[in-house]
């Protein structure tokens, strides 16, 4: 049983590393000319989405990717929690900011909807997801692995060493957060999905600060958006006074042979 685990992890962990860079290796050795933007953005998480689907699929059966990536939880109460947490952020950016009237739609779709239901789908629900659920990875290490290839992956919009540091820290803390809320509520991945969104949304449409780490006013309700979200938790569990991310999964998933 160990060995199969560990297999698994090792399966899972490259094809996902093969998703995230198979695109750019390609194109190392043939060109790839895409002219619609849109188009081309279908083909670039064509390479996220298609290998890890097929990779569930082998692991646990076809009929069962939606049930492994946890896209089959209610995503009406998703949507309905996200846009009340996040609406500190929305209103505030409207209110400080101004609309980015150079933005053109499938870049405000790319940063939005296909980026936050994405990378929440590769980074929580397959990646981290699949290693806490079923390998038997605690949910310290599953989400750390995670988290740092997830902060690495926004230090692009940095330009010092110091703004490298906050992103790479904002990023990282914000990976590890949208992990616990992911498990906290019933393994709902839409929870994290929509919150991705709504927040990449309060940036993007308006002109308020240009990367990750943010600025004074965008980070006071960037905290307000995340303790609504904490509250909100630990309230919801403490009414069965059962948190699922406790001493027994932190470092070794021991409560994994009930969801095996």
């Amino acid at each position: 049983m160990k060995k199969n685990k560990l297999l698994q992890s090792v399966f899972i962990i490259i094809v996902f590393l093969f998703a995230l860079n198979g695109r750019r290796l390609l194109e190392v050795y043939f060109t790839v000319s895409i002219d619609a933007p849109f188009v081309k953005l279908l083909y670039s998480y064509a390479w996220w989405i298609v290998p890890i689907s097929l990779a569930v699929g082998l692991l646990y059966g076809f009929k069962n990717i939606l049930k492994e990536l946890c896209l089959d939880k209610n995503i009406l109460y998703g949507l309905l929690f996200s846009i009340i947490v996040v609406s500190p952020m929305l209103i505030s950016s409207a209110l400080i900011g101004k609309i980015d009237k150079e933005i053109d739609v499938t870049t405000l779709l790319h940063k939005t909807l296909f980026a936050g239901f994405m990378e929440e789908v590769l980074f929580r629900g397959f990646l981290f997801g699949l290693l806490f659920r079923r390998t038997g990875w605690g949910f310290i290490p599953a989400t750390v692995l995670g988290a740092v290839i997830f902060a690495f992956g926004h230090l692009y919009q940095g330009s010092d060493t110091n703004e490298l540091i906050g992103i790479f820290l904002v990023t990282f803390v914000g990976s590890a957060w949208f992990a616990w809320l992911f498990i906290e509520w019933k393994e709902n991945l839409w929870i994290p999905i929509f919150l991705h969104i709504f927040m990449n949304l309060s940036w993007t449409l308006f002109n308020v600060s240009d990367n990750a780490l943010g600025n004074v006013y965008t980070n006071i309700f960037r905290f307000i958006t995340i303790a609504l979200t904490v509250v909100a938790t630990i309230v919801y569990n403490n009414r069965k006074n059962k948190f699922t991310v406790n001493g027994k999964n932190l470092l070794i998933n021991k409560t994994i042979g009930n969801n095996a």
